[in-house]
């Protein structure tokens, strides 16, 4: 193609063109001989094939405005093909002539075919007229304006070419539309498309003559024309045998076949230069385009997916929000602020709705009563997390609601309170619950009462009262006044207790008990009902019970002792029993009261004076130096031989003030600073053993408790 493309480039050099001899007619030819001016640049060939030969007696319209107005006329525009054809170089034309029809050149598809396929023929005329123009087959040429008729000249006369019109011969030819460009190439005859004969000798009509040099000029020119086109033709096939087109046919003598567009030609060759894509480029174009495909595709899908999710995040609107309720001692709290997620498109998308409510914590109107208030959340399946701070921000608490229900107050006063309740994506059943958190802040006054309780409303005289008091806040021991005297308020199981002895001889009737504890005091109302006691009347006083210890006969070094403090409560477990394994016998009684000399009246009223009562028990085992166990666990705080009616003494602690006191042992078992359990041998009696309990300083009925009569010290 580009060999193609050099060759058609080539300026074709005109062979050198005589100039034509000015010649005048020797008489002009009458107007009724002038042909019409014909209205083509080329008239069609006669019939049989002969050109018409112009009279030489017909009048010719001046040359230089013929050529001015063919020129003019014949500007349409040729095809890159035809202009590069009529640019050939005369010398590059071939020794052998070969004619027109042999020309594979093709031709437009738009250009009609010739009128005649015949070869044209020389006139039979003189040397000197054979070189005229030779007949032109019969192509379709450019329509062009038709002119107006010429003047006629007298006959004999030749037009005078003026000195500024050029010559015939050096006149350019026209550019011919592409429908001529393609006569051009299937008829080499016709001067016209060699572009070396001027268009107005081609259009001159059949009828005018020219000189005889004129003839052979245009002789001699149509003969170059047919040797540039003959030379043009073969490079055309050269370049499409090179270009490898099999499918046009090699030259052949007979007529020419009907040509195609030059442009085709060209164009299939230049489909045929471009260079083929390698496999590497197929691929990289394959993969390139692929990748467009799916970028579309996702552009599209995320259009769609985008539109979704706008709709569903439209959709999740605050009623989906969970509602939890939470109660403080009976009081509903209202929430501070929340945080919630709620799904838009499972877990990765959420919509989020935060709010804070108030910023200062809400203050509670009634004030916690209880040590231990209850905080209920529901539903119950969040997680919380609870920290309480006291007035001088010290954490008194931190952990979950669970925990807080085993969390007592110490102590009264204003605490601050914040919860925060959170449902995660772990504690969530599937990916479509609402996730987030909720809080409460709220402030709260502990003003605990502690509760009183007198646990024994009724008591008998020598038994035991008691009064229990629950947890203070302040962690104080509670204080008990009145008529009944007491060792105070221990520590218990689930407070205070305090255990009131009641004496033999304490007034019936109702007693007020006033108790104080974390500021709050209430007052008690006990009843003390009278006991059955019963006495013994002496003639002598050698009759009386002996040995005898009144409730102010104790020793020192017991009394010391009934006055310290008690110890932890140890008869909680397993209670009292009684000292002795076998059965014994009890001379003298709790409350007996033994008269020596009263009078039959006073006996039968049990009225006299001089009489002394009991506050202990004398006890005669069955059988001599009996052994005796401890009745309830305690610590020993006296175990040694106090001489004379007390023989060996023991005192053992239980606890809260109560104290077991034993006189007349003859052998001891255990020492001072012992723990003893209930049931633990504690030594060996004598003939009789003097048996007393107290709390603190008072005396109380042993076997009452022993028994299991005792009712207070029930209470632990």
């Amino acid at each position: 193609m580009e060999e193609d493309k050099k060759s058609t480039a080539v300026q074709p050099e005109e062979a050198p063109k005589p100039k034509p001899r000015r010649r005048k007619s020797a008489s002009p030819q009458p107007a009724a001989d002038t042909s019409p001016a014909p209205t083509d640049s080329a008239e069609p060939p006669a019939a049989d094939g002969q050109t018409t030969k112009k009279p030489a007696a017909s009048p010719k319209k001046p040359r230089a405005k013929k050529n001015a107005k063919t020129t003019k006329t014949a500007k349409p525009k040729t095809p890159k093909a035809a202009k590069t054809a009529k640019k050939a170089p005369a010398d590059e034309t071939p020794e052998r002539k070969a004619p027109a029809q042999e020309s594979p050149v093709p031709a437009a598809p738009e250009l009609a075919e010739p009128k005649s396929e015949s070869k044209p023929e020389l006139p039979e005329t003189p040397a000197r007229e054979d070189a005229a123009a030779p007949t032109v087959p019969d192509v379709p040429s450019t329509p062009e304006l038709p002119e107006p008729a010429e003047r006629a000249e007298p006959a004999g006369t030749e037009p005078e070419p003026t000195a500024d019109a050029p010559a015939a011969d050096d006149t350019p030819a026209a550019e011919a539309p592409p429908e001529a460009a393609a006569a051009d190439t299937a008829v080499t005859d016709t001067p016209e498309q060699t572009g070396d004969v001027p268009a107005e000798d081609a259009a001159e009509p059949s009828g005018l003559v020219f000189s005889d040099d004129l003839a052979n000029d245009k002789a001699l020119a149509a003969e170059a024309a047919r040797m540039a086109n003959i030379s043009r033709t073969a490079q055309l096939s050269i370049a499409q045998i090179m270009a490898g087109l099999e499918e046009n046919p090699a030259p052949s003598a007979g007529p020419a076949p009907a040509p195609e567009a030059p442009q085709h030609d060209s164009a299939a060759a230049a489909e045929d230069d471009e260079p083929q894509d390698t496999i590497p480029q197929a691929l990289g174009r394959g993969v390139f385009g692929m990748f467009k495909w799916l970028l579309l595709v996702v552009l599209f899908v995320l259009i769609i997916a985008g539109g979704g999710v706008a709709w569903l995040y439209r959709s999740a609107t605050p009623d989906m929000l969970p509602e939890v309720k939470v109660t403080f001692d009976g009081q509903e709290l209202a929430p501070t602020a929340y945080k919630w997620h709620v799904p838009v498109v499972g877990s990765f998308f959420r919509r989020t709705y935060a709010e804070t409510l108030n910023s200062s914590p809400v203050v509670l109107e009634d004030a916690i009563s209880d040590a231990s208030p209850d905080i209920i959340v529901t539903p119950s399946d969040y997680s919380t997390q609870l920290t309480i701070t006291d007035a001088d921000r010290e954490t008194v608490y931190e952990g979950s609601v669970t925990g807080f229900r085993s969390y007592l107050f110490a102590e009264n006063g204003t605490f601050d309170a914040k919860l925060v309740v959170t449902a995660s994506d772990s504690a969530a059943e599937d990916s479509s619950s609402v996730t987030g958190t909720e809080t409460w802040q709220f402030r709260f006054t502990v003003s605990i009462k502690p509760s009183v309780t007198l646990c024994t409303p009724t008591v008998q005289q020598g038994s035991v009262a008691a009064v229990r008091v629950g947890s203070t806040m302040s962690r104080t021991e509670p204080t008990l006044t009145g008529p009944l005297e007491s060792t105070g308020f221990v520590r218990a199981a689930n407070g205070w207790i305090c255990y009131l002895p009641i004496p033999w001889n304490a007034e019936t009737g109702n007693t007020e008990l006033t108790v104080t504890a974390d500021g709050y005091t209430e007052t008690l109302t006990l009843s003390v009902r009278a006991a059955s006691y019963s006495y013994k009347d002496y003639s002598a006083k050698s009759q009386l019970m002996s040995p005898y210890i009144g409730a102010d006969d104790a020793p020192d070094a017991v009394r010391r002792l009934l006055t310290t403090d008690g110890g932890e409560i140890q008869w909680a477990v397993g209670g009292f029993v009684q000292p002795f394994l076998d059965s014994f016998d009890t001379p003298l009684l709790y409350g007996m009261t033994e008269y020596v000399g009263r009078s039959y009246s006073e006996r039968s009223t049990n009225y006299g004076y001089g009489g002394r009562t009991s506050t202990n028990v004398v006890i005669k085992p069955k059988k001599s130096k009996d052994s005796m166990i401890v009745p309830a666990s305690g610590h020993v705080l006296l175990a040694e031989d106090l001489g004379g009616s007390y023989g060996y003494t023991v005192v053992i602690d239980h606890g809260a003030g109560l104290r077991s006191i034993f006189y007349g042992l003859t052998a001891l078992d255990v020492e001072a600073g012992d723990d003893v359990k209930q049931g633990q041998l504690l030594g060996t009696s004598g003939r009789t053993v003097v048996a007393e309990l107290r709390i603190g300083t008072v005396p109380i009925n042993p076997l009452l408790v022993w028994r299991g009569q005792c009712d207070g010290l029930k209470y632990y």
